[in-house]
């Protein structure tokens, strides 16, 4: 049998009593001392200002006292009420026979047996006192409730004691005191017990008890009640998430929760399963503040701030949640909490404006779990970050969480680093920011120290992705590419690395040299510049196509062929400021040390999954036939009959085109893979006609450069409609 703990009759408001460990099962819900005289079933002197029955309530601790000799108890007070006048017959039973019924029941008792005539007999004089208004009723309350652990569990519920005190719950009006006692006993014969737990779902009394929320003196009572009935027990589980009773715990939370302190674990517990199957549009704005505010209280057991973010991971998939964070300026909150999951200390510049939190350390054995949690927030705060709303209030840079952020991105701890990329990075919109963000800031070197020293794939894929973002700005590229990008990220291009750190490395590079010169240039800078070396004839340029050639990822292969497609934009760029022996002189160099170099545009043209980078292949393949050298590898393409099977659709306006495909429309964060499946959006009729006439437009110059220039005339002439100008 689990452990059970319970409110001593000694406690006082300001006994030293520790918090118990969570029990497995069922809570004991134990007696009190009456601080005042007995009051009326229906009182109208409990004013909102009446001092508790028992404020030791906020005080559990576990015990091993006797059972109370609960008959005699019952005796004496049945004995009380006979003499003030009230009347104890029920039944056919006497009050003399109602003593003698008591006396044996004690005796068996003692005997270690149950007298079940008897316990239904006080159930019935119970109902009797209720209807008659006898102050007794609560002394018997009392009573039964302190006697409701163990062994008469299962006989009250037999014998009818709890379906009585149910609907003492349920009633209105009912006195504090009585519905404390009442509480007790209900909590106490449903541990364990789903023959009781039944009762309460089969008279529907479990949305009165959960009622008893919104009583802050009966808050840690009910809360621990509601774990006895609902703990292992799906179908309390259930019906108290149809009676909402998540809401009525967030209620409890922004009302006062410091009045959870001494059962925030049974309250979490209860959390956890509530929260499945919410809907987070019934519950308040202020819904993730309270839940984050509670999870950051000082001496909060793991397991429950675990809980407790839990349940605000949950609201905060919705963009209203994410709205109220950004306009009540309460990214703080989670972020602090990331903070505090570390067992290590933190050097003041980890720390940067959180200073107050340097003591605040974990249990290494909870690194777990506490991994996990911060797991869950960095992906919150990834989407709050991604909203409009964050841009707006931190663009210009400058606050508190923005500082923190820019020092977290130095950092020793991973998951700092990580909050810090991926936040940073959403922000990274704008080519103002972007350009302040490496010229104000310099935070290219930070992320650039990253891929260097980091082997944690998550940080090295947000450090890409935001350097993607970074690289948006003309003005950004040439930087970037002076700080040696491309040669250190070179490195994921040979390593044996996740698909998605090929893919944004890839991803990066086509950033950085689109629409760069220079930066078309360094990539095709030889690996050695030692003419002896067998490296010195090989580019970085031939590391991105030899990782074409081995990845399995078509998400990669795709970013490597846009690559090479920029290369060929940039190069034959109208406003490029190459010199014509300049041209020249790379157009060799990209021919002659990079044979395969056709490849990925074989690829780009042969697709038809992504209308987008079918059309980008057409055009790379139209500027590359304006070169001899380009003309010499693009008719050996032709010829394939991956290629030539689509140029000839595309010639005649027969290309097929899958529509609501399109590839890598927007990448504003840059930080989750950007695979074609994650990219789709709708194409409207007239958009894909437009995209077919462009596709036969640029087919067409291709096939011109190679007519006029006499090259691939066999194949050429299989395509070419006799009435087709060229």
């Amino acid at each position: 049998m689990a452990e059970k703990h319970y409110i001593p009759k000694d406690a006082s408001p300001s006994a030293d009593v520790s918090r118990p460990h969570l029990p497995t099962k069922g809570v004991s819900c134990a007696s009190t001392p009456a601080a005042s005289p007995p009051a009326s079933l229906v009182s109208s002197t409990h004013t909102s200002d009446h001092e508790p029955l028992d404020q030791a309530l906020d005080q559990l601790k576990l015990t091993d006292e006797e059972p109370v000799p609960m008959f005699r108890s019952l005796d004496a007070i049945f004995r009380d009420a006979r003499e003030q006048g009230e009347s104890i017959d029920v039944g056919g039973f006497s009050a003399s026979n109602v003593h003698a019924l008591l006396q044996r029941a004690d005796t068996f008792s003692r005997q270690g047996s149950i007298d079940t005539e008897a316990l239904r007999t006080i159930s019935a004089v119970l109902d009797q006192m209720w209807w008659s208004g006898s102050p007794f009723t609560l002394k018997a309350s009392e009573t039964l409730a302190d006697a409701s652990r163990d062994v008469w569990r299962v006989p009250f519920g037999e014998a009818g004691i709890l379906d009585f005190f149910l609907r003492v719950v349920a009633a209105d009006n009912v006195a504090y005191d009585l519905r404390l006692h009442s509480l007790r006993l209900i909590g106490n014969t449903c541990a364990d017990i789903d023959e009781n737990r039944q009762r309460v779902l089969a008279n529907n009394q479990l949305r009165p008890i959960i009622s008893q929320l919104r009583e802050p003196r009966l808050t840690g009572l009910a809360v621990s009640v509601l774990y006895n009935i609902c703990n292992d027990y799906e179908p309390a589980q259930e019906l108290a998430r149809v009676d909402s009773i998540c809401l009525s715990l967030i209620e409890v939370l922004s009302r006062d929760s410091s009045v959870l302190s001494p059962v925030l674990s049974f309250f979490c517990r209860l959390l956890d399963f509530s929260i499945d199957n919410l809907n987070p549009s019934l519950s308040p704005e202020y819904t993730v503040e309270v839940l984050l505010r509670t999870a950051s209280e000082p001496n909060v057991e793991v397991d429950d701030c675990v809980s407790l973010v839990d349940a605000a991971v949950v609201h905060l998939k919705y963009e209203r949640f994410q709205q109220h964070m950004v306009t009540h300026d309460l990214i703080d909150l989670p972020l602090a909490l990331i903070l505090r999951s570390h067992s290590t200390p933190l050097s003041p510049r980890s720390l940067g404006p959180y200073s107050n939190l340097a003591s605040a350390l974990r249990d290494p054995a909870d690194e777990g779990e506490l991994s996990e949690m911060c797991r869950s927030l960095i992906e919150a705060l990834s989407d709050i970050s991604a909203i409009p709303e964050f841009a707006l209030m931190y663009s210009g840079m400058d606050s508190r969480l923005i500082e923190s952020l820019i020092t977290w991105l130095s950092a020793p701890q991973v998951r700092l680093q990580l909050c810090s990329c991926i936040m940073l990075g959403n922000l990274a919109r704008s080519d103002a920011t972007c350009k302040s963000m490496i010229s104000r800031f310099q935070l290219h070197k930070p992320l650039i120290d990253i891929l260097k020293e980091r082997t944690e794939t998550q940080v090295l894929h947000s450090a890409l992705g935001f350097l993607r973002n970074l690289g948006l700005p003309p003005e950004n590229k040439s930087i970037l590419g002076g700080a040696e990008i491309i040669e250190i990220v070179a490195r994921f291009w040979t390593l044996l690395v996740s698909p998605q750190l090929a893919y944004a490395a890839a991803s990066l590079t086509r950033q950085v040299i689109s629409g760069s010169l220079a930066n078309v240039q360094r990539l095709l800078n030889s690996l050695s510049p030692d003419p002896e070396s067998p490296a010195q004839s090989k580019t970085y340029l031939s590391l991105l196509l030899s990782l074409f050639e081995r990845s399995d990822d078509m998400p990669t292969k795709v970013e490597i062929a846009r690559t090479v497609a920029a290369i060929f934009r940039c190069i034959h760029s109208p406003d490029t400021t190459i010199t014509r022996e300049t041209l020249g002189t790379m157009l060799n160099r990209i021919h002659d040390l990079h044979p395969n170099i056709g490849s990925p545009l074989t690829l780009m043209v042969s697709q038809s999954r992504w209308p987008i980078v079918r059309s980008e292949g057409w055009f790379a393949m139209a500027l590359m036939a304006r070169s001899p050298e380009g003309r010499a590898t693009v008719a050996v393409l032709v010829q394939q009959v991956d290629v030539f099977g689509p140029l000839e659709e595309t010639i005649r306006g027969q290309s097929s085109l899958v529509s609501g495909r399109s590839y890598e429309a927007t990448s504003d964060t840059g930080f989750r893979a950007a695979t074609p499946e994650g990219n789709e959006s709708n194409t409207r009729p007239e958009q894909e006609a437009e995209m077919r006439a462009k596709d036969r437009e640029n087919a067409m110059v291709l096939v011109d450069l190679l007519l006029k220039n006499r090259v691939g005339l066999e194949f050429l002439g299989l395509l070419i409609p006799f009435d087709t100008p060229l």
